[in-house]
């Protein structure tokens, strides 16, 4: 059984820091998981003579698991390649059908893309003839307030005009 320095250890904690108390609770719980883990490794220590008879059971369950997977390799290595040949085919097959849906996937994106192109040219029309109305709407509407602007401006300097006429007079 092997034994550790205590005495040190609780000399160590209490240089940490730990009062004398403390360091030796700790060193006592770490006394105890020692004797317990050694404890434990010995209760479940093997002796040598039933390591070798476990080990010889082993060959033997491995010698007859030998010869059965070789039976079996034998037995079923036709088998696999019968599969691996069906699936293969199965593959080449399915690629042909992805092939033919991707291109048929392919057309009616570029249709779809196409028509949506459309839809923007059309749209994108209709976009610019609303923005000339307004441009026109928006210049009717200045010239009008230009309009009124120099009516208003007129009607001042007639105004103006009048009274001043009034004061010289």
């Amino acid at each position: 059984m092997h034994q550790f320095d205590t005495y040190r250890l609780v000399q160590k904690l209490e240089g940490e820091g730990f009062s004398r108390e403390a360091a030796e609770a700790i060193m006592a719980s770490l006394s105890e998981v020692v004797f317990e883990s050694i404890s434990n490794i010995s209760r479940t220590s093997v002796t040598t003579a039933d390591f070798e008879k476990a080990m010889y059971i082993n060959k033997v369950d491995f010698a007859h698991l030998r010869a059965e997977i070789q039976l079996l390799e034998k037995n079923d290595f036709a088998l696999l390649r019968s599969d691996i040949n069906r699936l293969n085919a199965e593959v080449e097959k399915f690629k042909v059908r992805q092939a033919d849906d991707l291109r048929r996937v392919q057309s009616n994106v570029r249709l779809e893309l196409s028509l949506e192109k459309g839809r923007i040219r059309d749209e994108q029309s209709a976009q610019e003839l609303k923005i000339k109305e307004a441009d026109s709407k928006i210049d009717t509407e200045v010239s009008t307030l230009r309009t009124q602007m120099e009516t208003i401006q007129w009607e001042l300097f007639k105004t103006l005009f009048r009274r001043s006429e009034k004061r010289v007079d």
